[in-house]
């Protein structure tokens, strides 16, 4: 089994999309299919199901396309992380400002940085972010 890592949505579509597979994204499903901690923050879940309705009311994929997928993720060994609290809020903001990201990717900085942990992702901004905090990327 490969290590654990903190995987944001933008490494998990490539999974559900045929024209977005990369070697990269093949690597990261077969971490997955093995087991590997998947690491995300809670705002994941939100995210995933927004991606793959999207992605079914664009016709890139089918509905029923859009259930094989959610049900073969419901296989993987996702961690789900607790929700920040309201004190954390300062800190998220500060960190999102810092590297001009949004809050939600900011939060996969955080728990990656949090967790010392590679974080897989394509989203530009995110790696830029991710290499100036000394963060291992994937993808």
């Amino acid at each position: 089994m490969k290590p654990a890592l903190v995987l944001d949505v933008s490494s998990c579509m490539p999974w559900c999309c045929e024209d977005e597979k990369t070697p990269a994204s093949e690597e990261m499903l077969e971490w997955a299919g093995q087991g590997s901690k998947l690491h995300v923050p809670s705002l994941w879940v939100w995210e995933i199901l927004n991606v793959v309705s999207v992605t079914v009311k664009r016709q890139r994929i089918t509905a029923d396309h859009a259930k094989e997928f959610l049900a073969q993720l419901g296989t993987f060994n996702f961690q789900i992380e607790p929700p920040p609290t309201v004190k954390d809020l300062s800190h998220l903001h500060v960190l999102a400002e810092q590297h001009k990201l949004t809050a939600y990717d900011a939060a996969y900085l955080e728990l990656a940085k949090r967790l010392a942990l590679p974080l897989a992702t394509i989203n530009s901004d995110l790696r830029k972010a991710a290499v100036a905090e000394g963060i291992e990327l994937l993808g």
